[in-house]
């Protein structure tokens, strides 16, 4: 590139000093024909013409043309030669190096010639009328000459300096580079489960965004592994006693003799399969609720809370009626909040389904929201037992269930709930009903922690 760019700079220098040699061929045919004109208007043309042909007999050869010139003037001046033409092709003038012959067929302008088997370079002027034509001409060797002369000063610094600033640049981008290198390497010699964060003694200051992105995604990473190992390993465990259950229904079922011990083992095995059934989804739902990936691929929505409670007590009042439960939403009707849409209804469909779960048979549940200027609140009463206050947090974890109940959920349900009331910032609490008697779960989203 380098190479490139000083022979272009050198091809451009070459043909800007060239113009200015024409302009100087120019100057020079103007300032002669100016003359003419001069002496013509004073009636000295025949006088001047007679001086100038007196003075260059006064030069007997070549030899002493170039030394006079050498000692009084410049060697170039050789190089140049001038002719002045009248109308009727008489030649007035003429240096001592132009031939008897017009150095230029041309009317005006420029044009190359060879004069005497050497390249010239001419440039031929009229008068305004017509009278007298100046020819002025200059050889290409000398112009050639003189442009490397020029363009060589001009660019042999650079021709200098080019190695050298390549060596500086790269000295210095290798310099630079130096910390991307060890963080490649330190990343390459990693195993798949080496997750920690990159430590450096000295990081520049433009590379340690990079490292602090590196080291928040190997933390990420590490993270949702962990959290991967540690949902793998609950989920084994929890699977673990319905298919045992089920491998022992089924032996009883061969070794069963009669009808009713069959029919016993296949109601058993039946509820055994509905719930490693329901495990699974919800399982599968716990799964699917991972917050980066909702976040990527669901689109963020305004959502009436109204409408979805509605709807999702619509699908469990079935489940309601069988047990003759009454079930109801109350409150504003007019609740939005920006949320995702699948989550959400993940969360009530889980409340609604404990709380049918936990009510006995002929209870009540009842749902109620409250807009307010600066928050939404959500309650849900139930009529069932409730959760004992010092088992309230522990409940939310995964595979917890409260101590002593008959109940066969999974004890995934409030983890699927906590997990959406983290996503959307969301405060959850359990307490005791004021109105039912039962569990009452409040959620409180917060307007000036909206999602934006």
């Amino acid at each position: 590139m380098g190479s490139i760019t000083i022979w272009g700079g050198y091809r451009a220098s070459v043909h800007e000093v060239e113009e200015l040699f024409d302009a100087q061929l120019s100057r020079s045919s103007r300032l002669m024909m100016g003359l003419v004109q001069a002496e013509v208007k004073l009636g000295h043309i025949k006088e001047f013409s007679n001086g100038v042909k007196e003075n260059r007999l006064k030069v007997l050869n070549k030899e002493k043309i170039e030394k006079e010139i050498y000692n009084e003037g410049h060697f170039y001046e050789l190089k140049l030669a001038y002719q002045v033409w009248d109308s009727y092709g008489n030649m007035l003038l003429r240096s001592v190096n132009a031939p008897l012959q017009p150095m230029s067929n041309l009317s005006q302008g420029y044009d190359n010639q060879i004069i005497n088997q050497q390249n010239w370079r001419t440039f031929t002027l009229w008068d305004a009328n017509k009278n007298y034509q100046v020819i002025t001409a200059e050889r290409e060797d000398v112009r050639e000459e003189l442009v490397n002369k020029i363009t060589f000063q001009m660019t042999w610094p650079f021709i200098l300096l080019l190695p050298i600033m390549g060596g500086l640049v790269w000295y210095f981008v290798s310099r630079g580079l130096l910390p991307l290198e060890q963080i490649a390497r330190d990343i390459a010699g990693r195993e798949n489960d080496q997750l920690h964060a990159l430590k450096f003694a000295h990081v520049p200051s433009e590379i340690q965004p990079l490292v602090d992105e590196l080291n928040h995604l190997f933390k990420s990473l590490r993270l949702s592994f962990d959290k991967e190992r540690g949902f793998t390993s609950d989920a084994a465990h929890e699977l673990r006693t319905p298919l045992a259950a089920l491998k022992v229904h089924l032996q009883l079922l061969q070794s069963s003799g009669n009808d009713a011990d069959k029919r016993n083992a296949l109601d058993s095995i039946s509820e055994g399969v509905d719930r490693a059934s329901h495990l699974v989804d919800q399982l599968l739902g716990l799964a699917r609720l991972d917050s980066q990936a909702i976040r990527a691929t669901q689109p963020l929505k305004t959502i009436n809370l109204h409408e979805l409670c509605v709807d999702q007590v619509a699908e469990i009042y079935p489940l309601a009626n069988n047990k003759k439960q009454r079930i109801s939403v109350m409150g504003d009707e007019s609740v939005y909040m920006q949320g995702y849409v699948y989550p959400l209804e993940s969360m009530l469909r889980n409340l609604l389904s404990n709380a049918v779960a936990h009510t006995p048979v002929g209870g009540e549940i009842m749902l109620e929201l409250c807009a307010q200027e600066s928050s939404i609140d959500l309650w849900l009463h139930d009529s069932g037992p409730g959760i004992p206050a010092e088992q309230r947090n522990a409940v939310m974890k995964r595979f917890k269930k409260v101590e002593g109940s008959v109940n066969t959920g999974s004890g995934i349900g409030l983890s699927i709930v906590r997990r959406v009331t983290e996503l959307h910032k969301m405060q959850i609490e359990l307490l005791g009903s004021t109105r039912l008697g039962g569990l009452c779960v409040h959620l409180q989203h917060d307007n000036e922690n909206a999602l934006n």
